[in-house]
C-alpha cells in the first residue's frame, strides 16, 4: 500500500492538525479557552456553571439535578440543550469539571467532526484519503465552526461534529439495496441526529432540512426508476425520524415543554439578529478578522474556495447540489435582507425558533468540504473544467487585491493570504494538469496549504486564559456576599458578579446568562429591574442576559440611571444588590464598597419563604400573568409585609438542593405557604408526607395550602416529561444495542460460513 493510501497515518495527521490548534494550552493545562474578540466566553459564564452543579450533585448524591437554581432565581435544567445532560460525551465534563475537561471536550468534538467528514468523502463520496483530508480539515477547522468554539459554544461545536456522519448515513442508506443495510445506515443517520438534539436546536434543524433537500435531490434527478424505488426506500427512511425521536426522547420531551413557557417565540426581526450583509460576507470569506466577533466570521479558507471551483462538474449533479447548498445558505445567512429568510421563517416548521442565520455558514462548510475534496480527486483524473477560465479570473482578481492592499501598507494575515494562497493553489493544479507533478504529490501540496490557510486564522481567533484570571471578575464582590448568612439572592444591574465567578462562590442570582428564559421571568425583571421605559434597552424582545443590556453601551454603566423596584425584586428573595455604580435609594442600606462595586442590604427583601392566611393569598392563587400584573405583584408584597409579623407562624427550610427543598412550617391557622421560587410544571408537593398540589402565586412563585398546626413541607422537581423521555429513549437504546449485537452475530456466523445468504459489508 502507498504511502498516501494508508488510513492510519492519514487519520494521525487529522488529529495532530487539529491538536495544533491546542498546542498552547499544553505548558499550564488548566486554561480556557477563550476568543479573542471579546473578555467574555460561554464555556465559563453559560456552560461551566451547569457543569458545576451537575458534578458536585453526582459526587455528593449520586444523580444529576434536573433543575438548576444558580441565576435567573431558577430555571429547569434538565429541559436545557446547553447543560449537555442527556449527551453521554459530555459526562466526561462531570469528571473533569475544568478548564482542562472543557479543552478536550471541544478537541475530541472537532476529531469528531473531521474523521466523520473524511467517512462521508471516502464512503459515499469515493474520493481518495488525502484529499478526504483535505475536505476534513476545511469541515473540522473552517473558520466559523472555530469562531463558535473560541466563543465557548461547546453544545453547538458537539452537535456539528455529527452533521456529516448524519449525511453520510442517509446518503449510504439510499444507495444500498439490502434492508439490513439500509436499517444500519438509518439507525446511525438517527442516532447522529438524536445527538443533535440532546445539544443545540440549531443544527438539528440545519441537519434535518439538509437530509430532507439531499434525498430529494436524489430522487428528482435520478429518473422515473428512482422515483418508483422511493416507495422501496420509504420504510427505511421513516426509521429516521421515528428512531431520533425515540433516541432523543429524553432530551425532546422536556424541551417541548419549555418551550410553551419560554422566550423562544422569536418576532421576524429578532430571528434575523445577527444577520450579515453581503459586503460584510464578502470582507469574511475573504478578508477576515478575528475583531469581528463569531457571529460575524464567515471564513471557510482561500484555498478551498478554488479547490471547490475545480471540484464542480456539469455531469455530476450532486457537485451541483452542494453548490447549491452554499448559495443557500449564504443568502439565507443574509437574514431579513433577502426574501429566503422570511419564507423559511413562516414556513418552515421549526425555523421561527431560531436566530442568528449567519450560523447557517456552518452548513456551507461542509458542503464546501465536500466539493473542496472532489476538486482535489479530479488532478488524479487529469480533468480540466469547462469554467476553468472563470477560476483562474476570479483567482487572478484575488491575488491582485491582496498584493495591492499589501502594497498599500495593510500588510496583514488576511491580506498576504489573499495575495498567496489562491496562487499557490492554483499553481499547483496547473503543475498537475501539466503531469509536472504526480497527483499525490499535488495533494500533499495542497492538504498543507489548506491546513496553513485554516489554521493561521484560527489561532487568530482563540487564547488560553488560565483558572485564575477567568474567575477575577467581581471575585472580591462574590467572596464578601459568600460570607452572608441564609437562603437569598443578589442581583446586579451592572454585570458585577458573573453567572460562573457566581456559581463558583454558591451564589444565586436574580440576574443572570442563558439563551432560554421562563418569558414570564423576563416580564417580572422588567418590572422588577425598572428599565423598561429606556428607548436602547431590547424591552419585550429577546434578549440573552437579565438585565438585558443595551448593544452598544458599556455593561458597568448601561442601567446607572435606574432605580430597581426593591419590592419587587423582594417577592424573589433579593437581598443583596450589587452594583457598579451608586444606587441612591431610601431603602438600600451599602454594606461595603469594592475598587470595582457598591454592595447593599435590601430592606425590602422578603424570606425564601414565607405564609398568608388562606383568604388573604386567594386573590393571589393565579396564573394570569396579564391583567394587572404590576398591581397584583404589589399587592402581594404588601399582603406579605403586613401579616408575616401579624401572624403567629414559623417557616424554616431545612434543606434545600436544587431539586428538593424541604420545609417545618407552623401555622396557627389555614393557610399558603408562598415560596420565592418559580412556579413551572414538575414541581411536586408533600404536606406530611400526604401529596399537595402545588399553586401558581400571581402566575410567578410557588404556593402549598396548608391547615393549622405544624407540618413538614417537601418539594421536589420531578417532571413527567423527564421520566417518560428517559423511559422511552432507555428502550430505544437497549433495542439500538440489541440490534448492532444481532448484527454483529450474523456477520461473524456469515463468515464462518455457518448460514447463507447475504451478510453485512
Amino acid at each position: 500500500m502507498r504511502w498516501h493510501e494508508r488510513g492510519w497515518a492519514i487519520g494521525g495527521a487529522l488529529v495532530m492538525g487539529i491538536l495544533a490548534l491546542f498546542l498552547p494550552a499544553f505548558p499550564q493545562p488548566d486554561v480556557w479557552l477563550y476568543p479573542t474578540y471579546s473578555s467574555h466566553s460561554d464555556l465559563t459564564v453559560i456552560h461551566w456553571p451547569k457543569v458545576r452543579l451537575m458534578a458536585t450533585s453526582w459526587h455528593t448524591e449520586g444523580e444529576l439535578p434536573l433543575w438548576t437554581p444558580a441565576n435567573l432565581s431558577g430555571m429547569p435544567l434538565a429541559a436545557n440543550q446547553l447543560a449537555m445532560r442527556f449527551y453521554p460525551p459530555a459526562w466526561l465534563l462531570l469528571l473533569m469539571p475544568s478548564g482542562v475537561g472543557f479543552n478536550l471536550f471541544l478537541f475530541l468534538h472537532l476529531c469528531w467532526a473531521g474523521l466523520g467528514t473524511w467517512w462521508l468523502l471516502r464512503r459515499v463520496f469515493q474520493v481518495d484519503a488525502l484529499p478526504a483530508l483535505i475536505g476534513s480539515w476545511v469541515f473540522a477547522l473552517s473558520g466559523k465552526l472555530i469562531a463558535h468554539m473560541a466563543g465557548g459554544h461547546a453544545s453547538l461545536v458537539a452537535a456539528a461534529a455529527w452533521m456529516p456522519w448524519a449525511f453520510g448515513a442517509t446518503s449510504l442508506l439510499i444507495s444500498v439495496e439490502s434492508i439490513r443495510e439500509r436499517m444500519r445506515w438509518a439507525l446511525l443517520a438517527a442516532l447522529a441526529l438524536a445527538a443533535e438534539i440532546c445539544t443545540h436546536s440549531l443544527i438539528v434543524l440545519y441537519t434535518v432540512y439538509l437530509l430532507a433537500a439531499w434525498v430529494l435531490w436524489q430522487v428528482v434527478f435520478s429518473g422515473r426508476s428512482r422515483v418508483m424505488r422511493l416507495w422501496t426506500l420509504l420504510p427505511s427512511l421513516l426509521v429516521i425520524p421515528v428512531s431520533t425521536t425515540a433516541l432523543g426522547a429524553a432530551q425532546l420531551l422536556p424541551l417541548i415543554e419549555l418551550s410553551a413557557y419560554s422566550n423562544r417565540a422569536l418576532s421576524l426581526e429578532e430571528a434575523g439578529q445577527y444577520a450579515l450583509t453581503p459586503l460584510q460576507l464578502g470582507v469574511a470569506l475573504l478578508l477576515p478578522q478575528s475583531y469581528a466577533g463569531h457571529e460575524a466570521v464567515a471564513y471557510l479558507g482561500l484555498v478551498p474556495l478554488v479547490l471547490a471551483g475545480w471540484g464542480l462538474r456539469r455531469s455530476d449533479r450532486r457537485t451541483w447540489f452542494l453548490a447549491l447548498v452554499i448559495l443557500i445558505a449564504l443568502l439565507y445567512a443574509f437574514g431579513n435582507a433577502a426574501p429566503l429568510f422570511e419564507l423559511v421563517y413562516r414556513f418552515a416548521p421549526g425555523m421561527s425558533y431560531i436566530r442568528t442565520p449567519a450560523r447557517v455558514v456552518i452548513v456551507a462548510a461542509l458542503a464546501l468540504a465536500i466539493l473542496a475534496a472532489m476538486g482535489a480527486q479530479r488532478l488524479a483524473q487529469k480533468y480540466i473544467p469547462w469554467h476553468s477560465g472563470v477560476i483562474l479570473a476570479i483567482a487572478a482578481i484575488m491575488t491582485a487585491s491582496g498584493v495591492g492592499l499589501t502594497v498599500l501598507g495593510y500588510a496583514n494575515r488576511a491580506t498576504l493570504g489573499l495575495a498567496c494562497l489562491p496562487l499557490a493553489t492554483l499553481l499547483t493544479i496547473g503543475l498537475t494538469a501539466q503531469r509536472r507533478l504526480r497527483a499525490p504529490l499535488a495533494w500533499l501540496i495542497l492538504a498543507c496549504l489548506t491546513w496553513g490557510d485554516l489554521i493561521s486564522f484560527g489561532f487568530t481567533l482563540i487564547r488560553f486564559i488560565p483558572s485564575q484570571e477567568a474567575f477575577a471578575p467581581g471575585i472580591v464582590a462574590a467572596e464578601y456576599l459568600s460570607h452572608q448568612p441564609g437562603l437569598w439572592r443578589s442581583y446586579s444591574p451592572s454585570y458585577s458578579i458573573p453567572p460562573h465567578v457566581a456559581a463558583q462562590w454558591g451564589i444565586q442570582t436574580a440576574d443572570g446568562v442563558d439563551p432560554v428564559h421562563l418569558e414570564r421571568y423576563d416580564r417580572f425583571m422588567e418590572l422588577a429591574g425598572n428599565y423598561a421605559h429606556l428607548p436602547d434597552v431590547p424591552v419585550g424582545r429577546f434578549s440573552v442576559t437579565i438585565p438585558p443590556f443595551p448593544p452598544d453601551r458599556p455593561l458597568e454603566s448601561a442601567f446607572q440611571n435606574v432605580h430597581p423596584n426593591l419590592s419587587l425584586l423582594g417577592l424573589l428573595n433579593v437581598t443583596y444588590l450589587v452594583s457598579a455604580f451608586p444606587l441612591p435609594l431610601a431603602d438600600l442600606e451599602l454594606l461595603t464598597r469594592t475598587e470595582h462595586a457598591y454592595i447593599y442590604r435590601n430592606h425590602h427583601a422578603l424570606p425564601r419563604a414565607w405564609a398568608l392566611p388562606a383568604e388573604v393569598a386567594r386573590p393571589f392563587l393565579t396564573s394570569d400573568t396579564h391583567a394587572n400584573w404590576t398591581q397584583q405583584l404589589e399587592a402581594l408584597y404588601t399582603a406579605a409585609s403586613k401579616w408575616r409579623g401579624a401572624m403567629r407562624s414559623t417557616v424554616a427550610v431545612q434543606e434545600y438542593q436544587a431539586d428538593r427543598i424541604v420545609l417545618e412550617v407552623t401555622v396557627d391557622g389555614p393557610s399558603v405557604l408562598i415560596l420565592s421560587e418559580h412556579w413551572y410544571p414538575g414541581w411536586l408537593a408533600w404536606v406530611d408526607d400526604v401529596p399537595a398540589e402545588v399553586l401558581p402565586v400571581t402566575g410567578l412563585l410557588r404556593g402549598v395550602l396548608l391547615e393549622a398546626g405544624g407540618h413538614r413541607v417537601v418539594l421536589a422537581y420531578q417532571p413527567l416529561t423527564v421520566r417518560i423521555g428517559m423511559g422511552i429513549s432507555t428502550v430505544a437504546i437497549v433495542g439500538l444495542l440489541l440490534f448492532i449485537a444481532l448484527a454483529g452475530a450474523h456477520r461473524l456466523v456469515a463468515h464462518w460460513g455457518l448460514i447463507g445468504g447475504e451478510t453485512l459489508r
